[in-house]
């Protein structure tokens, strides 16, 4: 056999090693975890949980800076859930009654927008020297129902069949009492008026007092400093 025959000789495959091959490249090169669809399913409900604890947070006025949150699933199909939430803000910032506020957000959501159940939160405040971050305290109390603040008798609605009865909430923002001014307001008098219109009529008076003076060219201020007289710097003269 010459040795260009050997060169040229084509490799002897097997047969069915060809697709074979190619189905292993296939898979390898695919960019999708083979998982299944009851694990695809509690990663999906996980994300969606995860942006109803972010929105309930930011809801009441906690920034990203201050917390830390963790997910459980408690069945196999993603429906139940424990929330553990690590928080990093005092008592005098985010008290507990604004926890239980919060918590209810939480659960109501997750069943409104996803039908799933947050069985209960669970906090635990990080010590005194891993506090970061802050709150806007009044979030929590401006964000709450208003149905459960006190009217008057007169704009107390009348009960009916398909709208119940508001149920109240401890942390409801108390509504503000609007009181009228005390103090009398000041009349402006006829002459008044016409003096500011008699002024807003009135043409305003030219900048210049002729056109030859509006056109002379401005002269440039001489310079009256002596650099002779300074003294010598490190760069030399003046």
């Amino acid at each position: 056999m010459s040795l260009m025959s050997w060169l040229q000789a084509k490799k002897s495959t097997a047969p069915g090693k060809g697709s074979f091959t190619r189905a292993r490249k296939k898979f390898s090169q695919t960019t999708l975890p083979l998982i299944s669809p009851r694990r695809g399913r509690r990663i999906l409900r996980r994300e969606q949980l995860f942006a109803v604890v972010r929105e309930s947070l930011i809801r009441a006025g906690v920034l990203s800076t201050s917390y830390e949150f963790k997910v459980l699933t408690l069945d196999a199909t993603g429906d139940s859930f424990l929330v553990l939430i690590d928080l990093a803000l005092p008592a005098q910032a985010m008290p507990d009654e604004y926890l239980l506020e919060i918590e209810r957000w939480i659960q109501q959501s997750g069943t409104s927008r996803h039908e799933m159940h947050v069985r209960s939160v669970y906090w635990r405040r990080k010590a005194v020297h891993d506090q970061v971050g802050m709150a806007l305290k009044a979030a929590v109390t401006a964000q709450t129902r208003r149905e459960a603040v006190p009217m008057t008798a007169e704009a107390v609605p009348a009960p009916t069949a398909s709208r119940p009865m508001p149920i109240p909430s401890p942390t409801a923002i108390p509504r503000p009492t609007i009181t009228p001014a005390s103090t009398p307001t000041q009349s402006v008098g006829e002459d008044e008026v016409e003096a500011f219109r008699r002024a807003l009529q009135s043409v305003a008076s030219p900048a210049y007092r002729s056109p030859s003076e509006a056109q002379a060219p401005m002269t440039v201020p001489e310079s009256h400093s002596d650099f002779a007289a300074l003294s010598e710097t490190q760069y030399g003269k003046l």
